[in-house]
């Protein structure tokens, strides 16, 4: 190599370097921002994870008394109190009928009703309903033949915290809440709950 070619590769060996770090800079740039992109996306909650669940809607704690309540039954039936059903343990099941979840639950609540008759109370309370036609309709092909109140207004509901249905509360004989379930329940579900009750008394 000649002298000339020596120094010219010393006069573009500083640029040659100079891009080099310069293409280094803007992939690393490029990288952190892609970090920060990612790092900033929420990852999908896994089933039970509580951290980024939202927090659970609010219900009357475990060992408070039940607010009591009277209210008239379905097409104008006989009233249904609470009180009445105090001495036995109680399933409060609020529902209507524009709810699709409840239209899935009543089957599996009216098995329940009849397998522990007499043992066990289930009232259903009909909130803020729509259609008393539909209503009659969906207990009649859930084959329920337990109490049904009418809570025209929520009322009931409002006491017993409920802001979504459907929602079951177990009442312990002695009138306190065992527990509170949210969302629709099946047989076995509410089975559990009814060997609760026996063991709370």
């Amino acid at each position: 190599m000649t002298l000339s070619g020596v120094a010219e590769r010393r006069k573009n060996s500083p640029d040659r370097v100079f891009k080099w770090v310069a293409a280094l800079a803007g992939i690393c740039l490029v990288g952190f921002v892609v970090f920060v992109i990612l790092r900033g996306s929420p990852r999908p909650a896994s089933i039970g994870s509580s951290a980024l669940e939202s927090p659970p809607p609010p219900v009357l704690k475990a060992g408070t008394v039940a607010p009591g309540f009277t209210l008239p039954g379905l097409h104008g039936g006989n009233p249904v109190s609470l009180s009445a059903f105090r001495g036995r343990p109680v399933i409060v099941n609020f529902f209507a009928s524009w709810c699709p979840d409840c239209r899935a639950e009543l089957g599996a609540v009216a098995t329940i009703a009849r397998r522990t008759t007499g043992r066990v109370a289930v009232i259903g309370v009909d909130s803020n309903e729509t259609s008393d036609t539909t209503v009659t309709s969906l207990l009649a092909a859930a084959g329920a033949t337990y109490p049904v109140a009418v809570d025209a207004q929520a009322k009931v509901a409002s006491q017993y915290l409920v802001q979504a249905l459907p929602v079951s509360y177990f009442l312990s004989a002695s009138g306190k809440v065992v527990g509170a379930a949210l969302g629709p329940q099946s047989v076995a579900s509410l089975q559990r709950w009814v060997a609760r009750l026996g063991a709370a008394g």
